[in-house]
């Protein structure tokens, strides 16, 4: 008998293999970082023992759920201004709130709180575009997920930065800081082409080149923005960034 840190038993097991295998009344041994064996009860039952158990017994086992993009501290904001058109949410409503409220303070705990939330939930993967993004990394490292992270950037003044410049030097920041962590991952975030200008977004890309980083932004979110983007780029939204 081998023993482990942890056995998970007697729960339906999803594979989420090529052939969508299930196993019922399953089992699953891990120790440490590893999954050392998944199979019917009786057989992990006959080879591990875990220095932890848990029952499953009536629950669905199977890989962590991915949230691929997030504003993990708006939890804070959940309820304001819901139903209206996007660029009145934002600009009336969510872009005031903002510049008034999120702090260091407000970004960590609101982080912490989706955190939670998105593990209750089965999720154990973020994407995640905010503003004081080493305040989420923390509570994404003190919680015990993995996430993609950015600060998220804007022509005008934020929260955390003034210019654009001190933006993109905070990225660098978080960067060099997060390197290599086993949890904590960063990417570069221009917010998006509305709130970018052609020059934040190049730099922004050339900085996401240089780290080897990857490089996200919000991208066509409703109708009005096709044509908002086509008048002031003189071109599609796609086309400009293949350009690029």
């Amino acid at each position: 008998m081998k023993e482990v840190d942890t056995v998970i038993t007697g729960g339906r097991i999803l594979l989420l293999d090529k052939k969508d295998s299930r196993i019922e009344n399953g089992s699953v041994a891990i120790d440490g970082e590893d999954i050392f064996a998944i199979g019917k009860f009786d057989e992990i039952e006959n080879q591990f023992v875990g220095r932890k158990v848990i029952d499953a017994s009536g629950c669905l086992v199977m890989p962590g759920l991915i949230n691929c993009h997030t504003h993990a501290a708006m939890t804070c904001f959940r309820g304001i201004a819901d139903d209206l058109e996007l660029m009145d949410w934002l600009n009336n409503y969510i872009f005031p709130a903002e510049a008034k409220n999120v702090n260091k303070e407000l970004a960590y705990w609101g982080s912490l709180l989706a955190c939670a939330e998105m593990i209750k939930s089965g999720t154990t993967t973020f994407c995640d575009m905010y503003i004081f993004e080493n305040e989420t990394a923390r509570a994404a490292k003190e919680a015990g997920m993995r996430c993609l992270l950015g600060e998220v950037l804007f022509d005008f003044p934020s929260p955390n930065f003034k210019t654009p410049a001190e933006g993109l030097e905070y990225t660098r920041m978080l960067i060099e800081k997060w390197a290599d962590d086993p949890l904590i991952n960063i990417m570069v975030e221009p917010h998006a082409l509305y709130t970018c200008s052609p020059s934040l977004l190049i730099d922004a890309r050339e900085l996401a080149d240089r780290h080897n980083v990857p490089f996200a932004t919000h991208l066509l979110e409703n109708r009005g923005e096709v044509e908002q983007l086509r008048e002031k780029l003189g071109k599609k939204a796609t086309e400009f960034l293949k350009d690029r």
